[in-house]
């Protein structure tokens, strides 16, 4: 059963190498989602599901995709997204507390 969808976006490199990192997480239960930059990359954003937050929740109760998006198209999309944060701790506590948010 898939309780979230992960979706986790990319900049292709800018022209001083550098790649740039943001995810949406929406919960399928509830629907509510989450979004954030963050610094750190793609094995930062996979590793938040391992953390004791998720009370039993397995990475394979998560469906994931991967976007790279070109670098202005990025900076648009994500572009008043807050940051998140960089380890997957700090990611998990992020997404943690956007679930638990209320609504506005």
């Amino acid at each position: 059963m898939v309780k979230g969808i992960l979706d986790i976006l990319n900049s292709e490199l800018d022209r001083y190498g550098n790649t740039y990192w943001a995810f949406r997480f929406t919960d399928c239960k509830t629907g509510r989602q989450v979004v954030g930059t963050i610094s750190g990359g793609k094995s930062n954003i996979c590793a938040v599901f391992n953390h004791e937050a998720w009370r039993g929740w397995k990475w394979n109760e998560i469906y994931s995709t991967h976007h790279t998006l070109k670098r202005r198209e990025f900076t648009n999309a994500t572009s008043d997204w807050p940051y998140a944060g960089c380890t997957p701790d700090q990611l998990s506590k992020f997404i943690q507390a956007g679930l638990k948010a209320k609504k506005k």
